[in-house]
């Protein structure tokens, strides 16, 4: 009996270990992480202050040692694509970003290595799916690249939270019970 606990641990503990080993190995590729599916547009030329109105995202894992390539489309429409040796800041890097409504004369996205997009060849309207790619082209090596995609709209519909039934609660409050009552018989059977 006391081999297979020991059998037990050792498993658990070579799994642990692989299991931190790939976290480590995938917190060193490019990525990009936004926090939420939908943002609101803001209506006005000043940057807005509202949570509703701002996309909070995180990105990083890049090899300074090439250029970072970015590219942006609105439903599939090129917005703007750029490549530099200069980064945004360190790595990671967290920021936040606002979409207008509708184009104006200087709309041009101000995500870092974001580039400069004309909006008469972009999208007809930056209300839409957009998605942003990062990349590195780095010789000899798999290509790292990293997407995140949201959607930009006048009102982003707000998800219900999910209450439970009241009948849904008792099924699950009485399973337990239920488990509760057999793990005791099996405890004095024991004795």
């Amino acid at each position: 009996m006391k081999k297979k606990g020991l059998r037990g641990i050792l498993l658990g503990l070579s799994l642990a270990l692989l299991l931190s080993g790939g976290v480590a190995l995938a917190q060193d590729s490019l990525f990009m992480i936004v926090y939420k599916d939908c943002v609101q547009c803001w209506p006005g030329m000043e940057y807005p202050t509202g949570d509703a109105y701002l996309l909070p995202y995180k990105m990083g894992g890049w090899d300074t040692n090439y250029e970072l390539c970015s590219r942006i489309t609105v439903d599939g429409i090129l917005e703007g694509e750029h490549c530099a040796d200069e980064y945004p800041g360190t790595d990671p890097y967290s920021d936040t970003e606002a979409f207008p409504c509708e184009w104006y004369e200087d709309s041009a996205s101000s995500f870092p290595l974001g580039g400069e997009a004309s909006v008469a060849n972009g999208p007809p309207s930056p209300l839409g799916v957009w998605k942003y790619v990062l990349s590195q082209d780095i010789p000899g090596a798999p290509n790292p690249r990293a997407e995140a995609s949201w959607l930009v709209a006048r009102v982003c519909e707000v998800e219900e939270e999910f209450v439970p039934e009241p009948g849904t609660m008792l099924l699950l409050g009485s399973g337990l019970a239920g488990l509760a009552g057999y793990a005791t018989l099996r405890w004095r059977t024991r004795e």
